[in-house]
């Protein structure tokens, strides 16, 4: 999708939307589905109270309803749901996790999950501190981005001086490597697991050797996060 300032967004609902949309219609679950494995192994008690910032069309949430999850809540900058969506939750928020509290008090729920959201956005320390602060002692947070590690990122950074991920056509203005995912999230959070998801290489005769690659920092397109928070954050 194309690059909009917060202010932007909250202006552009309806265009937002339909290409939530278009994107649910290829690819309907971030990290092509393996996101709801990942949650599951990790929060099996499905009277967890789950909130899902950054909630997009809806899918994820949509998903762990039919499986038998209750206590689900959802939030984003707009209401970029599918019509059906709705119905399963709880609660539903609009804010901008940017630069606002998010409007829960302390200590409010077993998990979050933030699939695909961290890269978008202009305050993501800001928004990490807040799931810090609703999430229960010892609550989870569950987060993917795009994988700055990839081979091809790195040779193109070699290259070009920019990682593919984070270009000038895409949306993505947040990067975390490792030293600055290590200094935020880790001064707020244990590092339960970390993986990688959708082995792939986007390169023009190299597409088709995908399937035959692991999920790992090299090929990974997505890179994921298990966190649990910690009573008191790391002091530097």
């Amino acid at each position: 999708m194309e690059y909009y300032t917060p202010e932007e967004m909250k202006t552009k609902t309806n265009a937002i939307k339909k290409g939530f949309a278009a994107q649910a219609s290829v690819r309907p679950l971030p990290l092509k589905g393996k996101c709801v494995d990942i949650f599951c192994r990790s929060l099996k008690n499905k009277d967890s109270k789950i909130l899902d910032f950054g909630t997009g069309s809806g899918g994820f949430l949509k998903e762990l309803s039919s499986i038998g999850y209750t206590q689900l809540y959802g939030c984003d900058i707009g209401n970029f749901m599918a019509g059906d969506i709705r119905s399963v939750l709880n609660d539903f928020r609009v804010f901008d996790g940017n630069s606002e509290n998010f409007p829960w008090k302390s200590g409010s729920f077993d998990a979050v999950t933030a699939w695909e959201v961290f890269e978008h956005l202009e305050n993501p320390h800001h928004a990490m501190r807040e799931i810090w602060r609703i999430l229960k002692p010892g609550g989870q947070l569950f987060v993917s981005m795009p994988n700055v590690f990839h081979i091809v990122s790195r040779l193109v950074f070699l290259k070009r001086g920019l990682f593919p991920k984070w270009n000038e056509t895409n949306n993505h203005i947040s990067v975390f490597p490792h030293g600055i995912f290590e200094k935020t999230f880790l001064r707020y959070f244990d590092l339960k697991e970390e993986g990688y998801a959708h082995a792939a290489i986007a390169l023009p005769g190299l597409h088709r050797i995908s399937r035959c690659l692991p999920e790992n920092k090299w090929f990974g397109t997505w890179v994921y996060y298990v966190l649990k928070k910690l009573e008191q954050p790391h002091k530097q």
